[in-house]
């Protein structure tokens, strides 16, 4: 599994490099907290909203710690064959604990 650390990830940011962040955490811990840019897909929607994921940039997915990010990983890479998929290595509470203490994860 391809991962890229949160501070890869806020590099990107600054650049400006296309990507697309996707919080595969449930709708309700989206609408409470969520990194600057992502779009909310649970873990349970992605087969009906896979329309939403793009084939083109690297998509970057994350739970909470991004031990659940796994599965979603797995399903996208290797039975829909993406090929430019990344998890957060740490999920959102590493966001949290390194570039932005100002969220409340938990």
């Amino acid at each position: 599994m391809k991962q890229i650390t949160t501070f890869e990830l806020k590099e990107k940011m600054d650049r400006n490099v296309p990507f697309q962040l996707i919080d595969t955490r449930e709708a309700d811990k989206f609408a409470e907290c969520h990194i600057e840019g992502a779009i909310s897909i649970p873990q349970i929607d992605l087969p009906d909203l896979i329309h939403l994921i793009s084939k083109e940039i690297p998509v970057i997915i994350y739970c909470l710690y991004g031990v659940k990010s796994q599965a979603p990983y797995l399903y996208l890479t290797e039975k829909l064959k993406f090929k430019n998929i990344f998890i957060l290595d740490g999920g959102i509470f590493q966001w949290a604990t390194d570039i932005d203490p100002a969220l409340s994860v938990l």
